[in-house]
């Protein structure tokens, strides 16, 4: 099978480039080799992972080049400079938004090697990594003396903690540890003109606007980040795990919601809407066997879902029986879990107990946090749907909690609303005192499948911006959320920003195509 790029075509770069990058990093780190080129050519853009299946990639970098740490990256950029040479980094590649995707040719920086923990300071609680080590590498560093980061990602074995600064993330721990941005004291970082910047490691400073947060969240437009200071946290001693099942989205929102605006600050929460309930914990709705047989029966004879691909989704059920589990049919489950200092968390485990009481939550007990815990990695659901025809993502979005019940409405009734939608579903994963971010899976079996793709995330997007809500939690903007960011913004933080990047990238040199657009850049479609 031929690959050809979909997105974006570059022109070669120059011998001369790559020869003198070559005499920088070693020749046995830079590579053209077709494979690595069709390796390094996607994130985990889901789209973009179908397309792969017809041969069809979205862009093919000029070259793949891996530098051991600031220096040979410094040297690397000074060259891209002097030839005019474009940069996209790449980390882990588990983004799902396209943001390492290497548009109009640029060479693929890739971080992988950059991959040491360097020291840890347990006066302060302060660890350092280069900012290529995977995730699960920086934990398994920090468990071994007694340490956590408390930054727990979907992706965390396949995912980098530039990746994470680089985007915002946050892990499945945050409501008690925060998110990346309260993690991350200082950081290293090679700028587009080839300067290393150092960000001082201390947790609050009045020195002029933060420095640091032009990194978190620019996506490898404002700097190259090579290594960085985080904040970490012993082990904790005690552990709780609650589960309840409420009537309704809407009363579980206002349950969660009181929980987290007194001093209770519990690890997890998630709040799974009925559909995922279902879904995850194998319970069986209320709607009766006979109908539920009839649904599917209709899906596979109109051709929305193959029946393999519906097979599959019943395998990944939860088979196991567990007391209480007939609680859930029907219902809204949402789940806790506190961790900390004993005494800590017995008080927040009383707290959470009597709001769920308050709102007539039924107690169901330890077991669905478990099965919660056993699955939360697994994401083979996406490739297997679509192999089958299916098209399959997932979408973030943040709003007040005022607004959240009308988002979650809306924004499921607009989505379903698209030609070949079969299946669109929801969860909260992250809370704040103020707000609650809602993740929304969606699959469909459409005709025209880039229509259908397309339209989905429009209407997710639109419904989002019109419920008061900001259209990226965690995931990032990559190039797919790019058309929406005036919106986003507003026009005077759209030009801001542009302003911002083109000020420091003068040669448009990292990350073309990204997060917005930017002088004399041509859009990508």
């Amino acid at each position: 099978m031929k690959v050809k790029s979909f997105l974006s075509k570059g022109e070669d770069i120059s011998s001369e480039f790559i020869e003198e990058v070559k005499r920088i990093v070693g020749e046995k780190y830079v590579s053209k080799d077709e494979r690595d080129l069709i390796s390094y050519s996607v994130d985990y853009w889901l789209y973009g992972v179908y397309k792969t299946q017809f041969g069809e990639i979205p862009a093919i970098p000029s070259a793949v080049v891996s530098p051991k740490n600031s220096e040979e990256v410094q040297k690397v950029v000074r060259l891209a400079n002097k030839y005019h040479v474009q940069i996209t980094p790449f980390g882990g590649g588990s983004g799902v938004l396209g943001a390492a995707i290497p548009f109009n040719g640029s060479i693929i920086l890739n971080t992988q090697r950059m991959n040491k923990f360097i020291s840890l300071d347990e006066v302060s609680q302060v660890a350092v990594f280069e900012s290529g080590i995977i995730g699960t590498n920086l934990e398994k560093e920090l468990n071994y003396k007694g340490y956590s980061l408390g930054n727990i990602p979907q992706s965390i074995s396949c995912s980098t903690v530039g990746g994470w600064v680089s985007t915002r993330a946050a892990g499945q721990f945050s409501t008690k540890y925060g998110k990346i941005e309260d993690m991350v004291l200082g950081l290293t970082a090679v700028l587009p003109d080839g300067e290393i910047l150092q960000i001082k490691p201390v947790s609050r400073k009045s020195t002029g606007p933060s420095l640091k947060h032009l990194f978190l969240g620019s996506e490898g437009t404002m700097g190259i980040i090579t290594e960085v200071y985080l904040s970490v946290h012993k082990i904790p001693e005690k552990v709780i795990k609650n589960s309840f099942a409420f009537d309704s989205v809407e009363t579980a929102l206002d349950m969660v919601r009181e929980v987290v605006q007194t001093d209770a600050k519990p690890a997890v929460v998630r709040i799974f809407d009925k559909d995922e309930t279902e879904r995850y914990f194998g319970v069986v709705s209320n709607r009766g066997k006979y109908q539920q047989a009839f649904g599917i029966a209709g899906k596979i004879l109109t051709g929305k879902v193959s029946p393999k691909v519906l097979s599959i989704l019943n395998e990944s059920k939860n088979k196991t029986s567990f007391e209480g589990m007939e609680k859930l049919a029907g219902k809204v489950a949402v789940i806790f879990i506190s961790e900390g200092d004993e005494d800590f968390v017995s008080l927040e485990d009383t707290v959470i107990k009597k709001k769920a009481e308050k709102y007539n939550g039924i107690p169901i007990g330890e077991k669905p946090v478990d099965i919660w815990l056993s699955k939360r990695f697994d994401v083979h659901l996406g490739p297997t749907i679509l192999r089958n025809g299916g098209i399959v993502d997932t979408i973030e979005v943040v709003s007040l909690f005022k607004d959240a019940p009308a988002l979650y409405k809306d924004i499921i009734a607009s989505m379903l609303n698209v030609k070949g939608a079969v299946s669109i579903s929801g969860h909260y994963s992250h809370f704040y005192p103020e707000s609650a971010c809602l993740y929304i899976t969606f699959a469909g079996f459409p005709k025209d499948q880039l229509k259908y793709y397309e339209d989905t995330w429009a209407a997710a997007m639109e419904t989002t911006l019109h419920h008061n809500g900001s259209i990226s939690h965690h995931h990032g903007i990559g190039f797919l959320r790019k058309p929406f960011m005036q919106k986003e913004l507003g026009i005077a933080g759209e030009k801001l920003m542009k302003d911002v990047i083109n000020a420091v990238d003068k040669n448009h040199i990292f990350n073309p195509g990204k997060l917005v657009e930017r002088k004399d850049e041509k859009t990508v479609k």
